[in-house]
């Protein structure tokens, strides 16, 4: 397969390792470039603010599913942590914070850090599709909201947990609620909704354009008809585009396509127009009389 859907879909050497590491890099970078600025945090302190800042999904959405979370019973997740803290707080002559805040080491940890999150959608609603397919509403033959809420949460909690509900949501509607909303539909609808009309209509038409894709990519003759491995992969290369365009060198991390979007719809049918000054400018000084 292309190199590319290898990266997206997690399908190269020591992947989970590789991004787990990077993951918690980002949360150790979030903590020692705002809270732990001035480098004076007790260093458990800002272990535990890194770890959580990074992993405060795989810590407890689990929780809600009555499952065993990934930082308690995979190693490789507290063992990432471990070594992200320490290559940003505790390399000689701070080596590592200095190369990991440069462009080449910020971009590589958003690409990977993001490609984590891909998998956390497909996964986390995959479990819950397999969980509730048995029981779906009267309404609906899928169930609709459970793999779509799940893997939201997900890539929420961090945001709930570190900042409180009030603090996270008062300003506007976080990016990370319309990132995680967002893919988590599409991915439940296109791999999933095998009968309803959502996931009918929206195969319907992409479905041939998957193929296309899929065969560009290298796929053989049954892995371009696997639609699940489409979503990821298509999930996974709008997350991964996005967290490079929103990179402080780039369109910075108030952009969002969805809110410009909006804002574009709305002003087109709001009929607003800014208000234009008819009268001339007034001279600094008046006029003198004629003498």
């Amino acid at each position: 397969m292309n190199p590319l859907f290898n990266l997206v879909t997690m399908k190269f050497p020591y992947a989970q390792e590789t991004v787990c590491i990077f993951m918690a890099i980002q949360g150790s970078m979030k903590i020692r470039a705002g809270p732990n600025k001035a480098n004076t945090m007790h260093w458990f302190h800002a272990l535990c603010r890194s770890t959580l800042a990074g992993f405060s999904g795989a810590a407890f959405t689990n929780i809600f599913m009555g499952r065993p979370t990934a930082l308690f019973s995979n190693d490789v997740f507290f063992g990432a942590c471990l070594i992200g803290y320490g290559l940003v707080n505790w390399t000689p002559f701070d080596i590592g914070y200095l190369a990991l805040n440069t462009f080449v080491g910020s971009f590589f940890t958003t690409v990977f850090a993001q490609v984590f999150r891909v998998g956390g959608v497909a996964g986390f609603s995959d479990a819950a599709y397999n969980a509730f397919k048995e029981n779906p509403s009267d309404y609906y033959p899928t169930p609709v909201f459970g793999p779509i809420l799940f893997p939201s949460m997900l890539g929420n909690m961090g945001g709930f947990f570190g900042n409180g509900v009030d603090k996270y949501l008062e300003k506007a509607l976080p990016w990370m609620i319309q990132q995680s909303v967002s893919c988590s539909a599409f991915y439940h609808f296109y791999a999933h909704d095998a009968e309803g009309w959502l996931g009918v209509t929206l195969r319907s038409y992409l479905k041939p354009i998957a193929i296309q894709i899929m065969v560009l990519m290298g796929a053989d003759g049954k892995e371009s008809e696997d639609d699940a491995l489409f979503a990821k992969f298509a999930v996974g290369f709008f997350m991964i585009g996005m967290g490079i365009v929103r990179m402080d060198q780039f369109f910075g991390p108030r952009f969002s396509p969805f809110m410009t979007l909006s804002e574009m719809v709305m002003g087109v049918f709001s009929g607003k127009k800014k208000k234009v000054n008819s009268k001339p400018p007034a001279n600094k000084k008046n006029n003198k009389k004629n003498q």
